[in-house]
């Protein structure tokens, strides 16, 4: 299976790929799943967390933001494994009603997506969950990993940093075009770009996003200088 090692003994894991991805993170006797992916990739996201765990508990499930392609299996792996869900105090009254609405669009084709939110905010719901904790900016996870908000394509956006070296960052970046890493949808474009400055500043050599392939740092070190985001 593929993984990825930080030289402190961190593994990341791939547990769901594609439409939406999820991510299992062990430091030491410590676990992380970050994000939980939509109904339809239930069977497979629990299989291979299973299959990893071997019977360990599943310490953490941290939310990178509450939208329903995240979110929308985080009641019943709650329940199936005993575990403890962070979220962004921001994103707490979406998550506790099952309901996210559609952000604001980038590009001119996810606008018009945008503004039909009205017509197909059904897509938009899920099991409501209450989570065990609620952070507002840094937080410390796990001796190597810990959390830092991230605000852009939502108010309450989280990146989870792993030994300074790999950040799992949601839909902050995007990882489907090797050119750029804008998301196409964002409710706070600016807040957006500083987020990118802040995700730079840790250090991190690679940044794993919501959907699609990772970004390098040489990539997102591109794109702060294409949009001007200030680095010191």
């Amino acid at each position: 299976m593929e993984r990825w090692l930080t030289p402190g003994g961190c593994t990341v894991y791939p547990i769901t790929k594609g439409r939406s991805n999820t991510y299992l993170v062990f430091d030491g006797d410590d676990s992380i799943l970050v994000d939980t992916s939509h109904r339809g990739a239930l069977k497979g996201l629990t299989d291979k967390l299973d299959d990893l765990l071997d019977g360990r508990k599943l310490s953490w499930l941290v939310l990178t933001h509450s939208h329903y392609d995240h979110a929308e299996n985080t009641a019943v792996l709650k329940e199936r494994y005993n575990t403890r869900v962070i979220v962004h105090k921001s994103e707490l009254y979406d998550l506790k009603q099952g309901f996210s609405p559609l952000p604001t669009g980038t590009n001119p084709i996810t606008r018009i997506v945008s503004n039909l939110g009205g017509k197909i905010s059904s897509f938009s719901h899920y099991e409501p969950v209450g989570p065990d904790i609620i952070v507002d900016d840094a937080y410390p996870v796990t001796p190597r990993t810990y959390l830092i908000h991230t605000p852009g394509h939502t108010e309450g956006s989280m990146s989870l940093i792993v030994d300074d070296e790999i950040a799992l960052v949601g839909d902050a970046m995007f990882g489907v075009f090797n050119w750029s890493v804008f998301p196409p949808f964002a409710d706070n474009v600016s807040a957006l770009e500083k987020s990118w400055g802040k995700l730079a500043k840790t250090g991190c050599k690679m940044y794993l996003p919501g959907h699609g392939t990772e970004n390098s740092r040489e990539l997102l070190l591109k794109q702060c200088n294409k949009y001007g985001v200030e680095l010191d």
